[in-house]
């Protein structure tokens, strides 16, 4: 028995490790075709086109976007935890998922408040969950209402945005289902699952014991945290689209406002599919080249663009991680100097 499981583990390692190295591949091989697509005379000319103004707004815009998401798991676990505590684990997650991978942003979070602020990992993942069903109704509504003001120039993806919508009401309509009906509603699920042979395939299998999660949760808590989960995420969605307006700002792409929010909610969805790491390399600037041609941006050099700024999403990353040593700092700065007690 011990060795079976110890096989499995085994397998599970390997097939881990072959995943990355797929993901990879990938990663480097889009980002080659991106460079092949310019010239190092361009990407390096991008410095005389840089406009500082929305550069220092788009970094503004990227921390605030930081402090948001501090902020909605903060508001969510309803802990005596101190907010600036909840900020690093957002900010160590942000910058592993974004510098890394996205599965290794995930276990750092869990792990963190687990053994950190002793929050039980049911509960950060649950509130992780709410997080992402928010953030995916958001960046639903930011694609009907973009795609809706430039629906006469994203002729080829009309199919594409009906069916991510579709699919999109569906999940949401699934996962609220879960929270309203619960274990006997999972059980149906599971039972359907297992009758078309599905219950085996493993991203299958985390869904269902998300919702499984979800389920076992007080009531009306739950239904609370989905109210509360769901309005912070179009607030944070909100600033995302902003700050993507800003990203495009920086080197002057001409492009008007709408089409911008289309690439952006577009780009938002596409990072949720697990194929990419580092931050989305080369899927994004792959993506990225069919979508501003889809909308007839070819008076600038588009792929050079693209990889200047993914230079400046890393150089991003790096400066909101200045925060951990900041914190650090001023947490002994407060030992040594105690605040002093006002006297009654």
């Amino acid at each position: 028995m011990e060795s079976q499981s110890g096989h499995q583990n085994l397998s599970s390692r390997l097939f881990t490790r072959w995943k990355e190295i797929l993901k990879t591949i990938l990663a480097l091989a889009l980002i080659g075709f991106v460079i092949t697509r310019t010239n190092f005379q361009q990407i390096v000319s991008l410095k005389d086109y840089i406009s500082w103004p929305w550069l220092w707004l788009a970094l503004g815009l990227y921390c605030l976007m930081t402090v948001f998401k501090g902020l909605q798991y903060w508001l969510l676990l309803n802990a005596k935890i101190p907010y600036w505590q909840v900020l690093k684990i957002v900010v160590i997650q942000n910058a592993l998922t974004n510098l890394v991978g996205t599965s290794v942003g995930i276990a750092s979070y869990l792990t963190m408040f687990r053994l950190e602020q002793n929050v039980k990992l049911s509960r950060s993942g649950i509130i992780f969950i709410i997080t992402k069903a928010g953030d995916v109704l958001a960046m639903g509504f930011f694609l009907f209402v973009s795609a809706w003001m430039t629906w006469g120039r994203v002729g080829p993806l009309h199919q594409v945005v009906v069916i991510l919508l579709v699919c999109i009401a569906a999940g949401l309509a699934v996962f609220w289902t879960a929270a309203i009906l619960r274990q006997e509603f999972i059980l149906q699920i599971q039972r359907f699952l297992r009758w078309l042979r599905l219950d085996r395939i493993a991203l299958v299998e985390n869904g269902l014991n998300a919702l499984r999660s979800l389920a076992e949760q007080e009531h009306r808590t739950v239904m609370r945290a989905l109210e509360a989960g769901l309005a912070l995420s179009l607030g944070y969605m909100t600033i995302t689209m902003i700050y993507f307006f800003a990203r495009i700002q920086i080197f002057q792409i001409p492009i008007d406002f709408w089409p911008v929010i289309f690439i952006a909610a577009a780009m938002q969805l596409i990072s949720l599919v697990p194929i990419q790491i580092f931050g989305g390399l080369g899927v994004t600037e792959f993506s990225s080249i069919y979508l501003f041609d889809l909308f007839g941006v070819t008076q600038v050099d588009i792929p050079a663009i693209l990889i200047g700024l993914r230079v400046l999403f890393y150089l991003f990353n790096l400066a909101v991680l200045t925060f951990i040593p900041l914190e650090t700092l001023v947490g002994k700065l407060r030992q040594i100097h105690p605040p002093r007690r006002r006297k009654s």
